[in-house]
């Protein structure tokens, strides 16, 4: 299953995108739901643990995070390799953000997530999640925005 949308989602802030761009990593880590442990291993990448609830279980899934295609102000990208389950689940995922200067000193963000790789038992256990935890993250992400902007 190779590039498969999960969500996207598309907003204005009203802060310039050198400001939203300033702000995006803190409010990124800020949001997110159910991590846990969180990491830094250098300016490009950290693990964590990520706590999610599915099928009525807790489980906890190992996440490592490295940023890519990285071009200031206007965009970068998050490569997350999610492993759990002994390694029985795996998943490859990609989220992009994209910042475009838009009237009156605002910025629209363009915020995407795909599976890049995910075999069969994931898929089936952790898509419609991953669905939801992008749609919540990339809602919270916009509001967040908001706020500081």
């Amino acid at each position: 299953m190779a590039n498969t949308a999960l969500a996207e989602r598309k907003f204005i802030v009203n802060a310039a995108p050198d400001r939203v761009w300033r702000l995006i990593g803190k409010v990124i880590f800020s949001v997110l739901p159910g991590m846990e442990s969180m990491e830094i291993l250098d300016e490009n990448n950290f693990r964590s643990l990520l706590r999610v609830k599915m099928m009525g279980f807790e489980w906890i899934l190992k996440l490592r995070g490295e940023m890519v295609d990285i071009s200031p102000p206007e965009a970068f990208s998050v490569r997350l390799l999610l492993e759990g389950l002994g390694g029985l689940v795996k998943a490859d995922q990609k989220v992009a953000l994209a910042m475009t200067p838009v009237e009156n000193g605002k910025t629209s963000v363009v915020c995407r997530a795909t599976v890049e790789d995910m075999g069969f038992l994931p898929r089936l256990l952790l898509l419609g999640e991953a669905r939801r935890f992008a749609r919540s993250t990339f809602g919270a992400i916009e509001k967040r925005l908001q706020e500081l902007a």
